[in-house]
């Protein structure tokens, strides 16, 4: 597989060390201005070819091309690059860039739009995926196949959804980070070391995440589980599930986290 990333930030490098795990045959090519940073994350990639600019890549056809760059760089990029990369299929990860304005300055019609989070740089990403049907299959297969060399994967119905998607899963590693930040503080509060705090803490929340992603019972099921009556567990989620405690807060989060999401599309 010939595979083109454009840009090779944190994230993109991420799903490109991921390819070179999972994917055999594979012939990477890295454009990047910044060269050594992005050999930095791919150490790994003996073979790969790492490029400042496209002007060595005229002519030249990938299967897919990944755009993992910032928006506004993407708006701005050369008609050399262009011409390379609207040459095939596209799966960007781009935040707020609809695939109606991808089309629009590649000028291709094989765009797959994707939006893997965080965890993505510990192999655990969440990956949301929307393609017209008109996508041939080995493209959707192809993109699906280097996705899920990063954690899981699914496809959305409707590229609507990757709003929704990103308000849930994009952001939300940031909501569980200050969770486990309130979390330590309280820790710290009744008295416990900062580095016990610290520990329990992280421990606890990778215990119960997998959990989550090994044990067949639904979250609320697993709650029920470590809820004995009238114990601990009871008297602090009586305190969160109050009504107008963490219930409406994680609803009101979520969706402040849509709109945003649905303004960055628009503007």
């Amino acid at each position: 597989m010939k595979l083109l990333f454009v840009g090779c930030g944190n994230m993109g490098g991420a799903i490109a060390a991921g390819a070179l795990r999972a994917l055999q045959n594979l012939e990477l090519t890295v454009v990047d201005p910044n060269v050594v940073r992005a050999r930095a994350l791919l150490e790994e990639a003996e073979n790969a070819r790492f490029l400042a600019d496209f002007s060595s890549l005229q002519g030249e056809a990938f299967d897919l091309t990944v755009l993992s760059v910032k928006p506004q760089q993407f708006t701005s990029l050369s008609s050399e690059a262009v011409a390379v990369v609207g040459s095939g299929a596209v799966a960007s990860i781009m935040a707020g860039v609809t695939i109606d304005m991808i089309e629009k300055t590649l000028g291709t019609k094989q765009i797959v739009r994707t939006m893997p989070n965080l965890p993505a740089l510990v192999g655990e990403a969440m990956t949301v995926a929307y393609s017209e049907e008109s996508i041939p299959e080995e493209v959707r297969g192809g993109v699906e196949v280097l996705f899920k060399s990063i954690g899981e994967f699914t496809w959305l119905e409707s590229e609507e959804q990757i709003n929704a998607a990103t308000a849930v899963a994009g952001s939300g590693p940031g909501y569980i980070f200050a969770f486990a930040h309130h979390m330590t503080e309280a820790a710290k509060a009744t008295g416990l070391q900062p580095d016990v705090a610290d520990l329990l803490v992280r421990q606890t929340f990778l215990g119960a995440a997998k959990m989550l992603k090994e044990d067949e019972r639904s979250a609320l099921s697993l709650k029920k589980a470590v809820t004995s009556k009238a114990g601990t567990t009871e008297a602090g989620l009586r305190v969160f599930e109050n009504p107008t405690a963490l219930p409406e807060i994680c609803h009101q989060a979520v969706e402040a986290a849509r709109v945003r999401a649905i303004e960055l599309a628009e503007g």
